[in-house]
């Protein structure tokens, strides 16, 4: 046990000397436009330092007061593309391992994205903004939604993917929703460009309806 709290607190050290800079909430202008969102591909790169994934296609970033910042997999947010819409929770909330973090919403179709770990919702990012770009994410204070005090960190920092073991996650997973969008799509002229090599492109669920978002949920974001 006295290891594991000692592994917490040597990333909290790494987070606070790699982050010089203070991860302040976003204060974007309100007239600012979210930026184009870049080829899915960029999204299997290694992971910059510091940023860490969860099965729950959730990333996150420890902050040096020991909350951690949480964001939506960059995969995910691309899938739907430039009009998605986030429905959070409030600040306060306490929300459990495993229940409803945030919703991606477009035209009435959602994906229900589960908190990876335990805690209370410290801040919500009213501002966020859509990014495919790992390096976006490490730079810019617009890439997290929520800034979360954990429960029981010392036994869930441990299980968090990083560096090339992230990565592989992402190909993994990339391939596995490629494969299921290919077999949704088999029939449509999409369909067959994938199947001969071709990467799913930025915002392929816009056209989808609710069934295909409805199937995708239960098979990638309803299990932990």
């Amino acid at each position: 046990m006295v290891l594991v709290v000692l592994t917490f607190v040597v990333f909290i050290a790494l987070d606070y000397f790699v982050f010089s800079k203070q991860h302040a909430e976003a204060s974007y202008p309100a007239h600012q436009t979210r930026p184009g969102l870049q080829p899915l591909p960029a999204v299997r790169q290694r992971m910059p330092a510091g940023i860490f994934l969860q099965p729950t296609f959730t990333w996150s970033r420890l902050g040096s007061a020991g909350q951690a910042y949480v964001g939506v997999h960059p995969m995910l947010v691309g899938l739907v593309g430039d009009a998605c819409e986030y429905e959070t929770l409030d600040a306060g909330t306490r929300v459990a391992k495993g229940e409803p973090l945030v919703r991606l919403a477009q035209g009435g179709r959602r994906l229900t994205v589960r908190a990876p770990f335990a805690g209370r919702v410290a801040h919500v990012n009213r501002q966020v903004t859509g990014e495919t770009r790992w390096r976006e994410l490490q730079e810019n204070d617009g890439g997290w939604l929520y800034r979360i005090e954990p429960e029981q960190a010392a036994d869930e920092v441990p299980l968090w993917l990083r560096g090339e073991q992230a990565a592989e996650w992402t190909r993994r997973k990339y391939g596995e929703l490629r494969a299921f969008l290919h077999d949704t799509l088999a029939d449509g002229h999409l369909g067959f460009t994938m199947a001969d090599g071709g990467e799913l492109p930025v915002g392929i669920l816009e056209d989808m309806d609710a069934s295909v978002w409805s199937a995708l949920d239960e098979r990638f974001l309803a299990q932990l």
